[in-house]
């Protein structure tokens, strides 16, 4: 399983969420709940916001997060930030293309997305990928993308965020054993869903924090109950069941 983390809020310096005591290197390479993978090998990646610019700025590689020494930006401070570490999903390639975040232009402004588990299980990836109209672009073979796709579509279409990302989590995890945590980030909002996986969100002066477990023994980190939609701003998280949006 990957692992997976948002802020939102005051500028924080990317190093402090890369390299907490159990920040995104710690959790790639001994994630401590649901562990299903033993570590997360397979690389990472990170998009960031900071400044005026509406765009974000955007790193990936396969190399592991905790063996990358190419990562130029640690002292770098971003309002906003989108990172993860992979686990390759089956049937999937080791290229740097297929690693979260991916980014993209919408409707809303651009957009950061992330998975956490496993999408194309028990012969849904022909179902996924049939949903997804030709106009949107997919680059590489994994389930995390074509659920971007959706995404994108979604918010195209004119749903907000959250909806969106709701309807897409709906479509990608119908069965009660499947493992998807998704989670997208733009500018100014966070959202993100939970089913069969952990998820975490803090609250502080400094913003909103969402992360797959706690970067550290703050006991402000508020465990998600499963089966929720996470919208959150930097002043303000509201959770709300899957099930309503059926």
């Amino acid at each position: 399983m990957c692992r997976h983390l948002a802020h939102l809020g005051a500028p924080v310096r990317l190093g402090d969420l890369i390299d907490a005591p159990h920040g995104l290197v710690s959790q790639g390479r001994a994630p401590r709940e649901m562990v299903v993978a033993k570590d997360n090998p397979d690389g990472w990646g990170i998009a960031w916001w900071s400044g005026s610019d509406p765009a974000p700025h955007r790193y990936r590689t396969t190399v592991t997060a905790w063996e990358d020494t190419t990562f130029a930006h640690c002292d770098a401070t971003a309002t906003a930030v989108l990172a993860a570490v992979r686990k390759a999903s089956p049937s999937t390639t080791l290229r740097e293309v297929n690693n979260a975040p991916f980014v993209a232009e919408t409707r809303i402004g651009p957009i950061a997305f992330s998975l956490n588990g496993f999408a194309f299980r028990d012969g849904s990836e022909h179902r996924l990928r049939a949903l997804v109209r030709p106009q949107i672009a997919i680059d590489g073979d994994t389930d995390s993308e074509v659920l971007f796709a959706l995404l994108r579509q979604a918010i195209d279409d004119g749903t907000e965020l959250p909806a969106a990302l709701a309807a897409v989590h709906l479509i990608a995890a119908p069965a009660p054993d499947a493992y998807v945590n998704l989670l997208a980030v733009t500018a100014h909002q966070i959202a993100a869903t939970t089913w069969n996986h952990t998820l975490y969100v803090r609250e502080t002066d400094a913003g909103t924090d969402v992360a797959s477990e706690p970067l550290d023994a703050d006991p402000g980190w508020n465990r998600v109950p499963d089966a929720q939609l996470v919208a959150a701003t930097d002043t303000n998280v509201t959770l709300v069941p899957l099930e309503g949006f059926r």
